[in-house]
């Protein structure tokens, strides 16, 4: 009997049947590699400023099969009602920032959220925790359906959802494939300058970046090779740029801080408020213009330093209270919802006029007060003191488009929002300068600029309704 035979055919059954074996269990070892995480952020967040860098930037790099799905709420509003899904199917909250393995598997705030994250990753796989409340091995999902605007990343390659459709297989093999160039050797797409991804207090740079059916996909590494085909002309990539700092900026353009502040200065309460001020120096000393020009300047100077002052104060406060994510995920709509409801008190006051309207005038109860302290002006330090003080009695009736404003502003860092206020505080300052020259010159005398105030009073109500109304609209509908 040929032994020898009979053991070779045996080792080659044994082979045939390891091989059975790897082919039957391979995929379900593969499907099952990754440690998959949903992170919940928004850009602005001081805490979240602290874990960004970690969980999207670090720990991916540092372990490939590591899978965050990323919902920023910030700047994505489209993110909003997703995260309210995690509150209701995981019972994880509204704080961010926020990491969610599974159902009552999750971490909030600074610390316990990285620590969390490193524990899953020694621990080995897990399913992706979805919105809705499924559990879905990473290898199984298909990214297609995935609701909002999530970023997706992995080692160091990012897949942002930028549209709707997309082909899962596809985009699965951009996130793994060592070969890129053959993963989209037959597919259209646009080659696009990489811009960096914008995490809370940091980004993310990435070497190549390309468009393609609804997603943008960046990585480091290797170009793709052989890309003229489906490159896209120089016109064609500086757009999906043009589009990204357009999203970024949304609601931050020049003509929504333009509007906020021109409502602000035609203000009948502002008006008053430097009139009275007016009357005081020129009841002081009627012959000298020239200290209407310096305490004018003085006065106005000093409303614009501590307005200023105030605004930071306004956008940190916004800021922190975002922290809060139930508050953040609806601020946009208070805001609409207090624009609206100014609008219709300077509308009432338009119709119905009377003096010292609720949030729309001084209390006619200060008048008296501040008329007495105007008339006690008697050099340019003085009006500087005076100005500052006076703010406080301009607040209740001015603060209205201030405080939308700074809402607004506040999706921005603190550094990159006051650009915004300069220019806001010069629109608002600026026509009261105006009047100091007008006067100075002798154009106008104080009691006909008085006069002309008086008589056009319940139309600059309407002016300021205007605005207010068009602005509070334009947030509820998404225009800004």
């Amino acid at each position: 009997m040929d032994f020898a035979g009979v053991r070779e055919k045996m080792e080659r059954k044994n082979i045939i049947a390891l091989l059975i074996i790897i082919a039957i269990f391979l995929p379900a070892v593969y499907a099952q590699e990754h440690t998959c995480a949903a992170y919940i952020t928004g850009i602005g967040c001081p805490a979240c400023a602290q874990e960004d860098p970690i969980i999207l930037g670090i720990l991916p790099k540092e372990n490939p099969d590591f899978v965050v799905i990323e919902y920023e709420i910030y700047k994505q509003r489209e993110n909003g009602q997703v995260v309210m899904n995690y509150k209701d199917n995981y019972n994880s909250g509204l704080h961010i920032p926020l990491i969610v393995f599974g159902k009552e598997d999750f971490s909030i705030g600074v610390g316990p959220v990285r620590q969390h994250a490193l524990n899953a990753i020694e621990k080995g796989q897990n399913n992706c925790p979805l919105p809705n409340g499924a559990l879905i091995a990473f290898n199984e999902l298909d990214l297609t359906v995935l609701t909002g605007k999530p970023k997706i990343w992995k080692g160091e390659r990012i897949l942002i959802k930028t549209g709707e459709g997309g082909d899962d297989k596809l985009l699965k093999n951009l996130l793994t494939s060592e070969n890129l160039s053959a993963v989209v050797e037959d597919v259209e797409f646009e080659v696009i300058d990489s811009e960096p991804v914008l995490l809370s207090g940091d980004k993310v740079e990435f070497d190549n970046a390309i468009k393609i059916a609804g997603w943008t996909f960046k990585w480091n590494g290797e170009a793709i090779k052989s890309v003229a085909a489906n490159a896209a002309t120089e016109e064609q990539q500086v757009e999906p740029q043009q589009q990204e700092s357009e999203q970024e900026q949304k609601g931050l353009g020049f003509y929504k801080v333009f509007f906020l502040a021109l409502a602000d200065t035609v203000n009948p309460c502002a008006l008053a408020v430097f009139i009275l001020f007016l009357i005081g120096i020129m009841s002081y000393d009627p012959t000298k213009g020239k200290k209407v020009l310096t305490a004018g300047a003085a006065f106005v100077t000093a409303v614009y330093i501590c307005y200023f002052i105030y605004g930071l104060i306004i956008i940190k406060f916004w800021q922190i209270v975002q922290a809060l994510t139930s508050v953040r995920l609806i601020l946009y709509t208070i805001l609409g919802v207090v624009s609206i409801v100014l609008g219709l008190l300077h509308f009432k006051d338009f119709l119905w006029y009377k003096k010292g309207g609720l949030a729309t005038e001084m209390p006619a109860g200060w008048r008296g007060k501040v008329k007495r302290m105007m008339l006690g002006i008697t050099s340019a330090k003085g009006a500087f003191l005076m100005g500052a003080f006076v703010t406080l009695f301009l607040m209740p009736c001015t603060m209205g488009p201030y405080l939308i404003a700074g809402g607004i502003l506040s999706a921005l860092e603190l550094v990159k929002a006051i650009p915004w206020l300069i220019v806001y505080n010069l629109i608002f300052i600026l026509p009261l300068y105006g009047i100091v020259l007008i006067v100075y010159f002798g154009f106008k005398k104080v009691e006909d600029i008085s006069g002309w105030k008086d008589r056009n009073i319940r139309y600059l109500h309407l002016v300021i309704a205007i605005l207010m109304l068009f602005i509070g609209v334009a947030i509820l509908l998404g225009w800004i």
